[in-house]
């Protein structure tokens, strides 16, 4: 891929694991071409092109990157840093830890990144987050986060038929297909190390919040279930222990 007039030249910040990460399933959108006006130019994966090469999900990772590199001719490169200066308009999608995202993201407008879109949530705290605005705001660059299940048509068509129902009631239900073994969730809890709840149950929050007119400041009661809950601590791919449900 090199971009051409009237696409942007974009940067994956964060792949993943293949058929697991976010950032791969973004990556497969631009590589099929589902997205005309981005071209994948550059993936940047700092952790299985380093140190997570031999561990899980790096051999799988690197064989792929070595077939996507052949068929579509992206450049992968392990670090922002090692971007080359940019051809078109750059484009950056952070995918990454969240708790990397503060860093990226200074590191991605260092790089010439024009706009920026942000895996939610963005950073692990609100403060963070903040600071991130006013970095943006003062380099004149666009940031854009977004969440993919106000949109999808499973809810747009569900919030339709509540509608035609008098004193209906929806329950949403997350949903995440890792393995219930210590390697597959304690390679979760490290990856998503800000927990379950901001990570991954901020889809139905947000969903709450955009159309179910919620607030901090009419939630009635949050009961936890705790007989069907289970928190582990489990050691992530680092070796570090980390702690989650």
């Amino acid at each position: 891929f090199a971009a051409g007039a009237g696409q942007g030249e974009v940067v994956l910040v964060g792949c993943g694991a293949p058929n697991r990460g976010m950032g791969w399933y973004h990556a497969i959108q631009m590589l099929e071409g589902r997205c005309p006006s981005a071209s994948l130019d550059y993936i940047i994966e700092g952790w299985f092109l380093g140190p997570g090469a031999e561990g899980p999900g790096g051999p799988e990772f690197n064989e792929w990157a070595t077939e996507t590199a052949a068929k579509y001719g992206t450049n992968f490169l392990s670090s922002v840093s090692d971007l080359p200066d940019p051809a078109q308009p750059r484009v950056a999608l952070i995918s990454g830890r969240t708790a990397d995202n503060p860093r990226l993201l200074g590191e991605c407008i260092e790089a010439g990144c024009k706009c920026i879109y942000l895996e939610k949530p963005g950073a692990p705290t609100v403060e963070e987050l903040q600071g991130m605005k006013d970095v943006a705001e003062e380099a004149g660059i666009e940031v854009l986060m977004g969440y993919n299940k106000n949109v999808c048509k499973y809810v747009r068509k569900t919030r339709e038929f509540a509608e035609t129902v008098p004193d209906s009631h929806v329950t949403f239900v997350s949903n995440n297909a890792y393995e219930n073994t210590p390697e597959s969730l304690g390679e979760c809890f490290e990856r998503n190390a800000e927990g379950m709840l901001k990570n991954m149950a901020i889809h139905e929050l947000a969903l709450l919040v955009s159309f179910y007119d919620v607030t901090v400041e009419n939630i009635e009661s949050v009961t936890a279930d705790k007989e069907f809950s289970s928190m582990q601590t489990l050691p992530g791919p680092s070796g570090k222990d980390f702690t989650d449900f």
